[in-house]
């Protein structure tokens, strides 16, 4: 609670517009760029709809999609109705993701004047074949540029996002690119190892043997590369795919992710939290365009988080994190002691290498955080036996 006695909370606002699928995104997303204005009348709709001044708003997040397909009016007028109908704090964290393939000139320079305060740049990788890949729109040479405009117009906070393990990646392909982005004026990056989701073009290619997706060890040689090198570059890594120049540029959006702070969701598909349940909003553009024009705020869905669920969600998010689990604070909420209660699957984790208690915190080592999947499964029949 901040000192007026409101609630610290987050909005996270979901562009689903793009240009063009990307291969292996799984996130829900049309490229029926017509429908842009009745998305953003019903946007707003819903934010009046949803208005709660008992929240005091610290971060703002337009994620997608490709929320940089919206001109800067367009984010400014949405930005105007968050302040409207929500208390947004003076030092808000405004971010905004990005295509370098979308972008024209001046749109920076109108963005930074709009309120937004930091930027993710969806770069993936500085090497074309990469990018042909992935199913990109952008060239290396447009991600460098777009780069360089921003920093150039305004923008100090600046995020990119990394993909690395393509099939054909070699660790030196993959240095050149690391090398390249350590040499632009970037404050975070976030890399991720491709991963082949159900249901994508990529996937599809797998199933027909386009491609060979690569070994788990070439995955955790990959991952230490990756870690060794951001921080020699003087990168703190604090989350698994996260990297930020000191603690005050890490993503604070983000971070209330991983620390199941209070969020509100707006857009389709978008989800909210408050504490003990989570809600979302239909999946679909056109199924959400029909639940706001309704002019009711309960519409979505809900679940009330039962006390396994929230167990099991703070052990996840939080071994996402170099901190790890704080078992001062998880006896404190759950009044159980996560050692005595985790003891077996603890010691199997330790035993292996995977994990350590330092400082009344559990937390993964670099062995162990590639192989987070596979832990938390450990420790989610922990929960279900309740031995």
């Amino acid at each position: 609670m901040d000192p007026d006695n409101k609630q610290i909370a987050a909005i996270y606002i979901h562009v689903p517009f793009c240009v063009k699928k990307c291969r292996y995104c799984d996130f829900y997303s049309c490229t029926d760029l017509k429908k842009i204005p009745v998305f953003l009348s019903c946007l707003k709709n819903e934010i009046r709809l949803r208005s709660d001044f008992s929240l005091q708003i610290d971060t703002i997040y337009f994620g997608g999609g490709t929320p940089s397909i919206l001109n800067p009016v367009d984010i400014a007028a949405i930005l105007d109705m968050v302040r409207r109908h929500y208390n947004v704090g003076a030092n808000a964290e405004i971010t905004v993701e990005m295509n370098p393939g979308t972008l024209e000139q001046g749109y920076f320079k109108e963005l930074f004047q709009a309120g937004v305060n930091r930027i993710s740049i969806g770069v993936q990788s500085f090497n074309d074949k990469k990018l042909e890949f992935l199913g990109r729109i952008h060239s290396a040479e447009e991600a460098v540029l777009t780069i360089e405009t921003a920093a150039r117009e305004g923008f100090e906070n600046i995020s990119l996002d990394m993909m690395f393990g393509l099939p054909f990646e070699t660790q030196s392909l993959w240095q050149e690119d690391l090398e390249t982005a350590l040499s632009m004026p970037v404050l975070h990056m976030s890399c991720y190892m491709l991963t082949i989701e159900e249901n994508t073009p990529l996937a599809e290619l797998a199933e027909q043997k386009a491609f060979v997706p690569i070994k788990d060890s070439v995955r955790f040689s990959f991952y230490k590369q990756t870690v060794h090198m951001l921080e020699a570059a003087g990168f703190e890594h604090y989350e698994i795919s996260s990297f930020a120049k000191g603690k005050k540029n890490r993503s604070r959006h983000n971070s209330k992710y991983w620390n199941m702070s209070p969020y509100m969701g707006f857009g389709p598909a978008a989800h909210s939290y408050d504490g003990k349940k989570r809600s979302w909003n239909p999946g679909d553009l056109d199924a959400y365009i029909d639940a706001v024009s309704s002019e009711t705020a309960g519409f979505g869905e809900f679940e009330l988080l039962t006390d396994d669920q929230k167990i099991l969600e703070v052990i996840m998010l939080s071994l996402r994190t170099m901190e790890g689990v704080d078992l001062a604070a998880f006896e404190s909420e759950f009044s159980a002691s996560f050692e005595k209660w985790f003891a077996p699957t603890i010691e199997q984790v330790t035993q292996a290498r995977f994990g350590n208690i330092k400082n009344r915190r559990f937390a993964l080592t670099l062995e162990g955080q590639v192989r987070l999947d596979s832990i938390l499964e450990a420790f989610a029949d922990r929960i279900l036996t309740k031995e």
